[in-house]
């Protein structure tokens, strides 16, 4: 994954550190009236939203799992697509940590379903699915760096978001596992990072067209391009 424009802020607790930070981007829109042209600076702007629920300790030889739910609330005046950047701050925790996506209620933490840190192709990279008819695959997308150059690297929320909306959350639970690393245990960083961009295309375009399903690319392609 891409390791840029990562940290600003950070909140410690216990054996976990989570940081978390939001930028925005915007397009500037020009709208003819008369013979003049006002332009209009759109202003998006985004907020990590979090319920981090730390562990007291961490255990050599064993599993530590916690709540730490993320989402992405829209606190801007105008709809936008949002990625996220997520990853550990050690290689050797990213291997052998887990997330899940399940619902984040009073249920023990331990018996969430999880999935490796490390997606592979079997995952299909989607690690939220919400199935409609316009897109089989709503909600959020890991694109590897491997397939796009350009914009992988990220996780994509493949739907508008708009003002005051919240995403579904990216993840839920986390899970350490030391169970035959024989390794002692370590603090690590657990961080998230996320943008935002407005939704209009550079012809104009402010809405996708029917059965249209990856226009998020589209839009974040022209902006970082």
């Amino acid at each position: 994954m891409k390791r840029k424009r990562l940290i600003i802020g950070a909140a410690a607790a216990a054996a976990v550190i989570a940081v978390g930070v939001g930028i925005s981007g915007a397009y500037l829109i020009s709208t003819p009236v008369g013979m003049d042209n006002d332009i209009v600076v759109g202003y998006d702007k985004t907020e990590i939203i979090e319920d981090f629920d730390p562990p007291s300790e961490q255990k050599s030889g064993a599993a530590t799992c916690y709540k730490k739910k993320v989402t992405v609330r829209n606190t801007g005046d105008t709809p936008c697509y949002v990625r996220m950047f997520a990853d550990f701050s050690s290689g050797f925790i990213r291997k052998i940590s887990y997330f899940s996506y399940d619902n984040a209620d009073s249920a023990d933490p331990a018996s969430k379903t999880y999935h490796s840190a490390i997606l592979t192709m079997a995952d299909g990279y989607f690690i939220k699915e919400v199935s409609s008819d316009a897109n089989p695959h709503k909600g959020w997308v890991y694109i590897p760096e491997a397939q796009d150059g350009q914009i992988g690297g990220y996780y994509y929320y493949t739907e508008i978001l708009e003002p005051g909306e919240e995403t579904p959350p990216l993840f839920t639970y986390v899970k350490t596992d030391y169970t035959g690393t024989g390794e002692d245990v370590q603090q690590y960083d657990v961080i998230v990072y996320s943008e935002s961009v407005q939704i209009v295309t550079k012809d104009g375009k402010s809405a996708p067209d029917a059965g249209e399903t990856d226009r998020y690319q589209t839009v974040w392609k022209e902006y970082l391009g």
